[in-house]
């Protein structure tokens, strides 16, 4: 008998093997009745959760309810890594908001937008043209320090990522002010 053969054969007969022992465990599970929630013991009991909300409940067994991301302070990396992310929502935003404007109004609705906002005074306009060249120049100058990193991952210590971030934001605030002028 040929030996490729036989180790076909023991093959295929484990493959069926740890296919019908898959079935046997995991298909019980797969039932609706077969799953049921930890903390509920009885029906009474599920009717007597259903009632109250967390803090409530948490007041009934006298714990005191955690704070967690109001306590502590965010370091200045997470908060410049948050911004970012906000930033490019802002632009993309803006941008959509633009286009739909264009789209919706015809052409040269987003020139008239823009004229009209300038021409409300110097603080409406300085104060339109910061929100718009903040965001822009936050997330260039971010992308700048990510490409830095990533071809300097030694820059990667938490004390030059604070810095950094400190930088990203300080230098943001004063180019975007710089642009005012412009």
């Amino acid at each position: 008998e040929d030996p490729s053969h036989k180790t076909i054969c023991w093959t295929m007969a484990s493959l069926v093997a740890i296919k019908r022992a898959q079935t046997a465990l995991i298909n019980p599970c797969l039932r609706s009745h077969a799953i049921r929630p930890m903390t509920i013991l009885s029906k009474e009991s599920a009717e007597e959760y259903k009632k109250f909300n967390y803090t409530t409940r948490m007041k009934d067994t006298g714990r005191p309810v955690s704070p967690h991301v109001t306590i502590y302070a965010f370091p200045v990396a997470a908060i410049s890594s948050i911004l970012n992310r906000v930033t490019g929502c802002a632009l993309s935003v803006g941008c959509a908001g633009l286009g739909a404007a264009e789209l919706v109004g015809g052409s040269g609705t987003s020139l008239y937008l823009m004229q009209l906002i300038g021409s409300q005074g110097f603080l409406v306009a300085a104060a339109a043209k910061y929100a718009v060249t903040f965001p822009i120049v936050y997330h260039y100058f971010g992308a700048l320090r990510h490409f830095s990193w990533d071809y300097q991952p030694d820059r990667l210590t938490n004390a030059d990522v604070e810095k950094a971030s400190k930088m990203l934001i300080a230098g943001s605030v004063v180019v975007s002010g710089a642009f005012l002028f412009v």
